[in-house]
């Protein structure tokens, strides 16, 4: 079958031209989605490739695109060259088309996709740093190709500052809108003007492909405006002759977080946000040191405490021997933890280059609107932000638990212990 006979938004028509980088971003009712599936079934028909179909989680495979791409096979009357599995499409050809998470893997479970010719990033607006840049050079075949299709959120999101606002060599970046989709179907245009009606700000974020402030049910999102609104996310400087005070979530199969905090008076100073996934506590051990902080106390969760089947051993005792030797912070419901960080925001300032991903992770916090009761869910949404929010949960409950020793305002000069300053 000829690509002519298909049909497509004129603006992305690059799909078809050699690009180490195709970017499509905009809003809602684009066609960038349904255009980069027919682009790859079309190419795939063409010439035997492999297609990595991949977004940041993925717990099954109705999360995937599969059901787009098997809507597209029929719309393009491909069912004679493609066979539809349940995991996997595979073309009459040789062709091949997978699907996968990538916040689950490592730098080694990654290279089973290296044989990888195309690898199809679909909304890539939540894919971490982490997972693009353990992914990027996975995707190293001669002439291969990386595609990412999204809706922005924030400007400050890792994929938006890595292809929209610095986009790298060889890349095709291109805006694509409801306007710009000739097919653009007019059940969601009465949709489309009673959102610009009601709420500008949503519309031009939903239907204009412009990023926004603060995510939908964002749970601190007045806070956070108002942080922002007073100049409190600027450049914070590490003060060498005060402690620095560290507030963990640990991750198991997902990602630890850490926030730095300094307090000055009754400022809260955040100085530093570290992050990672699928590393051991000897990890973060180094990264401590490596930063060369003078630290005061470390908090985490109460699960902390709880012992692993294989060690006998839990990890606070781990850590210990590690030189971290960690408080445990009170295990109060979420809800009460939640109000504490409201209550320790107005007193917070952000270093705005070193907790950007924390900040993210705080303006991403958010509670998932219930369409039938026409409510917010009571329970936090638990993704790619919830750990940096909790670990800053943390961080609220443990100020106002140890108040006293926490907000001393000076304290002795740093002493060499065990390779550590203490």
């Amino acid at each position: 079958m000829s690509v002519l006979e298909a049909e497509f938004p004129e603006k992305l028509g690059f799909l078809f031209k050699p690009k180490r980088y195709k970017v499509a971003y905009g809003g809602r009712g684009s066609g960038k989605s349904w255009a980069a599936a027919r682009a790859l079934l079309l190419i795939g028909v063409s010439k035997p490739i492999r297609v990595l179909c991949a977004r940041e989680v993925q717990k099954s495979i109705k999360q995937s695109v599969h059901t787009l791409l098997s809507d597209q096979i029929k719309s393009l009357g491909l069912e004679s060259s493609y066979d539809i599995l349940e995991t996997e499409i595979r073309g009459k050809n040789g062709s091949l088309f997978t699907f996968s998470g990538l916040a689950q893997h490592t730098v080694d479970s990654v290279k089973s996709i290296e044989g990888v010719d195309i690898c199809w990033v679909e909304e890539a607006q939540t894919v971490s740093k982490r997972s693009w840049e353990i992914l990027i050079p996975t995707i190293r075949k001669p002439g291969s190709e990386i595609w990412v299709t999204f809706n922005p959120m924030l400007v400050s999101d890792d994929t938006y500052q890595r292809f929209v606002v610095h986009p790298p060599p060889d890349a095709e970046v291109v805006k694509i809108n409801w306007s710009d989709n000739p097919w653009f179907p007019e059940e969601l245009a009465a949709e489309r003007d009673h959102l610009k009606s009601v709420d500008r700000d949503a519309y031009m974020n939903v239907w204009e492909g412009e990023c926004k402030l603060i995510v939908e049910g964002a749970i601190y999102k007045s806070e956070l405006e108002t942080v922002k609104d007073s100049g409190r996310v600027t450049s914070i400087p590490y003060d060498p002759v005060m402690q620095v005070h560290t507030f963990w979530d640990l991750g198991v199969s997902d990602s630890t977080c850490i926030w730095f905090a300094q307090m000055h008076g009754r400022e809260i100073r955040i100085i530093d946000y570290y992050e990672a996934s699928g590393e051991g506590l000897p990890h973060y051990a180094d990264v401590l040191q490596r930063k060369g902080y003078l630290y005061g106390k470390h908090w985490a969760p109460h699960d902390i405490q709880v012992r692993e089947l294989g060690s006998g051993r839990s990890r606070i005792e781990t850590a210990k021997q590690l030189g971290i030797d960690f408080q445990i912070c009170p295990n109060i419901p979420i809800e009460d933890g939640i109000h504490a960080v409201r209550m320790v925001l107005p007193r917070c300032w952000f270093d705005e280059g070193k907790t950007m991903r924390g900040l993210d992770c705080l303006r991403n916090y958010r509670r998932e609107f219930n369409d039938k009761l026409g409510e917010f869910k009571p329970t936090p949404v638990h993704d790619w932000a919830s750990h940096g929010a909790d670990a800053f949960r943390y961080l609220a409950v443990a100020i106002q638990e140890d108040k006293p020793a926490i907000e001393q305002k000076r304290y002795r000069p740093p002493v060499q212990v065990n390779g550590w300053m203490r």
